[in-house]
């Protein structure tokens, strides 16, 4: 036990992990704490509007950037990482120029489209925070490349108490929950500011070597990022967010609210691990194949350490979501539990397989990454179009979740797959 004890303490992974886990777990515990709050001063139909606005912009922050913050990490040279980075921010504010112009085009027939009248008074801020969440995105790989560690958690740690702070003071300011969308706002804001005031303080000299020549360059070299990755990543956050769009237009914005709060319960803590262990692994097992060394038996033991780490608190919730949703959050969000049973299995494999996409990045295998996504889009599409037509929200629930669990498994076989190819020909 003393000699695993040690191991642990002087191991440089961990370290790492944990720094981002410790700073980041605070920042989501504050998250999470203020939502036994927020459910009694927003109603369900408020917090629908607020998952509508927020899956709006994960949309379409993918799209502003190229996703070119993926290859960030993977040249050798850090002239070029910067350049990626420079790349990834100027095109997200072109396409956030553009988003504008197109938002005030078809400004009268919006709210229509997205099945809620409210959202009117805030698409002229979808723009913006397209823009914001963009640089935070960008940078954040940059930072990660870096190896600044800290800098990553107090971004996230700033974030997170701007957005609560302002969701708890503003909520009787603004009518229809703008307490809830300002809060995000501001908290964007502040997460960008962060990481850009980290850059200029320790100088910008790098970026400033790179011309645009430079960016031209990298733009073609990294080209199937946009092609593929982009289209990968859109069609992949697109598909889980199809519940709020399919809910919003056939069920009404208060079983939005009940998807959107179980789904962030389960969301928010599974991101704070896999995204921690993720940033810290992605760098070390790319740095580990680039100078010939073995991954698979590596990425083996990644994978049984998460299983580990999720299995009781995933039974917890098959077991008693809407026991404890009811006693935590009051008995009016009873059904945000039951809809968390139902999608558990299949977040239980995200938890596992969302950390090693990387893999795929890494030895640009993103054309078939692109094609399971599609694979996946067209069920899930399906799978709620039977339950529209049911009339059945469970129905359309559960095989949505279902689809995506026997999906992302094979995601996760698929990965193992690509390390052994990998491994093939090296030393060791």
């Amino acid at each position: 036990m003393r000699s695993l004890l040690n191991r642990l303490t002087k191991s440089e992974f961990l370290k790492n992990v944990f720094t981002l886990v410790s700073a980041t777990g605070i920042a989501q515990a504050i998250s999470l704490a203020i939502y036994p709050v927020l459910t009694r001063i927003y109603t369900p139909e408020e917090h629908g509007l607020f998952a509508l606005y927020m899956s709006i912009i994960t949309i379409t922050a993918i799209i502003s950037t190229g996703k070119y913050e993926l290859a960030v990490m993977i040249p050798r040279k850090d002239k070029d990482g910067a350049g990626l980075t420079l790349l990834g921010i100027m095109l997200s504010l072109g396409f956030s120029l553009f988003l504008l112009l197109f938002i005030f085009v078809f400004r009268d027939p919006l709210p229509r489209w997205l099945g809620n009248q409210y959202i009117d008074k805030w698409i002229f801020f979808i723009p913006l925070s397209t823009f914001m969440v963009g640089v935070f995105q960008v940078l954040s790989f940059w930072m990660n490349r870096r190896s600044a560690y800290r800098a990553i958690a107090g971004a996230n740690l700033s974030q997170s108490i701007f957005n609560s702070a302002v969701k708890l003071s503003a909520s009787k300011a603004m009518s229809h929950g703008g307490g809830l969308m300002t809060g995000a706002i501001v908290g964007q804001f502040v997460g960008a500011v962060v990481y850009t005031w980290r850059i200029f303080r320790n100088g910008t000299g790098i970026f400033r070597s790179v011309s645009f020549p430079d960016l031209r360059k990298l733009a073609r070299e990294y080209w199937f990022f946009p092609r593929y990755s982009m289209m990968h990543k859109l069609i992949n956050n697109f598909s889980s967010s199809l519940p709020v769009f399919v809910f919003s237009a056939y069920f009404g914005a208060d079983i939005v609210g009940y998807f959107g709060l179980g789904f962030m319960l389960i969301n928010r803590p599974m991101n704070l691990l896999s995204t921690s262990f993720s940033k810290v692994y992605s760098q070390r097992t790319i740095e580990r194949h680039n100078n010939g060394q073995l991954v698979l038996a590596d990425i083996r033991k990644f994978v049984i350490r998460m299983a580990w780490i999720s299995a009781i608190p995933f039974l917890v919730i098959l077991c008693c979501a809407p026991w404890l949703v009811t006693i935590i959050f009051g008995d009016e969000w009873h059904e945000a539990g039951v809809y968390m049973q139902i999608f558990a299995p299949w977040l239980f494999m995200v938890f596992l397989s969302a950390p090693l996409s990387f893999v795929a990045d890494m030895l640009s295998r993103q054309r078939k990454a692109l094609a399971i996504e599609v694979v996946k889009f067209i069920a899930r599409i399906i799978a709620l179009g039977i339950g529209v037509i049911g009339k059945d929200v469970y129905l359309a629930l559960m095989l949505f979740s279902g689809f995506s669990f026997v999906i992302v498994t094979y995601n996760l076989y698929w990965y193992m797959v690509l390390a052994r190819k990998a491994d093939q020909g090296k030393d060791g």
